[in-house]
């Protein structure tokens, strides 16, 4: 791993196509999706640029998409929301 923040041309073209096109939709029809990018883009450390965070909910998307077909689990938002690290609140 280089630290490299854009996608591969490395593979088929196609594919990496829809996968940018199904982010893409995920991002404007799903709430758990957007606020996953809305994190990537406003985190404070190593915060992301759009088309990076859009890459970035690509991938988290095929995860999940695998992790479906394979073992059979169900789709489950708050699971999946659960790797956002939010900053606790201190109370005064």
């Amino acid at each position: 791993h280089k630290g490299e923040s854009h996608i591969s041309y490395r593979g088929r073209k196609r594919l990496r196509y829809v996968l940018y096109e199904a982010a893409i939709s995920l991002i404007a029809r799903n709430t758990e999706f957007k606020e996953i990018h809305r994190y990537y883009q406003t985190r404070g450390k190593n915060s992301l640029k759009k088309m990076q965070s859009v890459i970035a909910v690509a991938c988290k998307a095929l995860r999940i998409f695998y992790a479906i077909l394979t073992k059979g689990v169900t789709y489950d938002g708050a699971k999946m929301l659960q790797d956002i690290k939010r900053p606790q609140l201190k109370v005064a």
